[in-house]
């Protein structure tokens, strides 16, 4: 018998091992990484405190503090009220916080803050002008021409005497507007009188909301209220000029009648008849107003609406 042949198994594969290189750039790279996260956060911190000592280092220290335009406010007054001095740091200047100091002060009507940084703080204030004087029962408040009250006084100072009939206040705030439609009106008017106006004028008076203007020379403007106003007190100074050269001395002048001017002498004139006599000419007849009388010159015409 023929044996059968068997299938010898075959010999496993051998592979061949290799040796690679390990690669540690992995590691060095999640280190630098740990390195950089960490010098950022020193820097970080670094900037932080250099940041936070700014303020009280000496670079920036203020040299200078100073006050402009200032007349009425004293400047020491005025540099206490801005809370900043030389030495203080630049970067705790509040510009909006001197601001709001000073004009809390009711002379002064606005103020602007210039820093020249870090070393040079100026501050610029517009002072509110007395333009007009109220007449109060012992004395008088100062008002400007916005009307807001400046101060109490006992003389009308710069200012016009202002006196206004009737005046109710039902409160009075240095700092704040008077209360009073009349009274802001006469300061307005005071505030805006042109220069020729202004230099014959040495009180305003308001009566139930009309204007009358007294002359340096005892004259009184009656010039109405606010409607047509600036047209008449325009008139005014050429009206006055034209009653003085023609030897008037005026009690008053009313311009409240459009195209109508009314003149009352202050004093009767020399009677005509006498005056013919003297002369040998027919007398002339003069018409005067048929308003003249003894009352005070803002009572003599009713107001004209």
């Amino acid at each position: 018998m023929r044996r059968r042949a068997t299938a010898m198994p075959k010999p496993p594969r051998r592979t061949a091992v290799v040796d690679r290189p390990v690669d540690r750039s992995a590691g060095r790279s999640e280190d630098w990484a740990r390195f950089d996260r960490l010098g950022r956060f020193l820097a970080a911190v670094c900037a932080l405190c250099a940041v936070a000592s700014l303020p009280n280092s000496s670079a920036f220290a203020l040299t200078s503090v100073s006050v402009r335009g200032n007349a009425a406010l004293p400047t020491g007054e005025a540099l206490e009220r801005l809370g900043v001095r030389p030495g203080d740091s630049a970067f705790r200047v509040n510009a909006f916080e001197i601001r709001r100091r000073l004009l809390e002060d009711p002379r002064v009507a606005d103020a602007a803050v210039a820093l020249s940084f870090p070393h040079a703080l100026v501050v610029s204030v517009r002072e509110r002008d007395p333009v007009a004087a109220l007449v109060l029962p012992g004395g008088y408040v100062e008002i400007g021409g916005d009307g807001v009250a400046i101060s109490r006084a006992a003389t009308p100072g710069r200012g016009l005497r202002l006196e206004v009939q009737p005046l109710a206040l039902p409160w009075l705030q240095l700092g704040t507007a008077v209360p009073s439609d009349d009274v802001r009106f006469g300061a307005a008017v005071a505030a805006g009188l042109s220069p020729v106006l202004r230099s014959q004028v040495m009180a305003v008076r308001v009566e139930a909301g009309e204007l009358i203007l007294e002359t340096r020379d005892g004259t009184w403007v009656k010039a109405g209220g606010p409607d047509g106003l600036d047209e008449r007190l325009a008139l005014a100074p050429r009206v006055l000029a034209a009653v003085r050269a023609r030897g008037i001395r005026a009690r008053y002048v009313d311009l409240r009648v459009p195209g109508n001017i009314i003149v009352l002498p202050a004093a009767p004139a020399t009677p005509v008849g006498a005056a013919a006599a003297a002369t040998g000419t027919p007398a002339a007849t003069r018409s005067v107003p048929a308003t003249a009388s003894s009352a005070a010159p803002g009572q003599e015409n009713p107001p004209h609406r």
